[in-house]
């Protein structure tokens, strides 16, 4: 009589006590051999990416990027990529997990980022977040209009309402760009 291979053995485990190698009770419980967690397991694998070494390093959220050798920057569309010059975007709007910025020739873009990630990316002190859904570009303000929080009006002749609760952080940054 021939003897079926010894599976247990191969792998280099002990047998069970158990005759079976499995049994099925009568509530569907199913009962494993008490060294199934013993099984070989595969070996680690190590994956690295290598960037080449004449890449340039992609600016972190909460780093203000630099604008390129002629002061432009990059953002993400719906299409793909758009490259505009700083000096030309009067203001940001926010529009839930996107911002819309508008330019002083009338223009306007759909970025795929957050207000607030838009604003990392852009040069410190050169804008300012005078409320929830508003940023402006401190070089395209004319008139700014006391009230509860105030009111902005840009070159473009957009007025927008200051927050009373962003309006001592606006009046400092204008003190300090002016």
């Amino acid at each position: 009589m021939q003897q079926k291979p010894d599976l247990y053995r191969q792998l280099g485990l002990r047998a069970p006590a158990a005759a079976g190698n499995f049994v099925a009770s009568f509530n569907f419980n199913i009962h494993f051999p008490p060294m199934i967690h013993a099984l070989p397991q595969p070996a680690p694998c190590e994956f690295r990416l290598a960037a080449p070494e004449t890449a340039r390093p992609i600016p972190v959220q909460g780093q203000a990027a630099q604008a390129g050798k002629a002061g432009k920057i990059m953002f993400p569309t719906l299409e793909g990529f758009c490259f505009e010059k700083i000096k030309h975007i009067a203001y940001l709007e926010a529009d839930g997990n996107y911002t819309m910025l508008h330019f002083t020739d009338s223009r306007q873009l759909l970025v795929c980022k957050t207000l607030g990630e838009v604003e990392r990316m852009l040069p410190t002190g050169d804008f300012v977040r005078i409320h929830r859904s508003h940023a402006v570009h401190m070089r395209h303000i004319v008139k700014y209009t006391r009230g509860k929080g105030g009111q902005v009006t840009l070159k473009t002749g957009v007025t927008l309402t200051v927050a009373s609760n962003r309006r001592e952080d606006f009046l400092s940054a204008l003190q300090q760009f002016f």
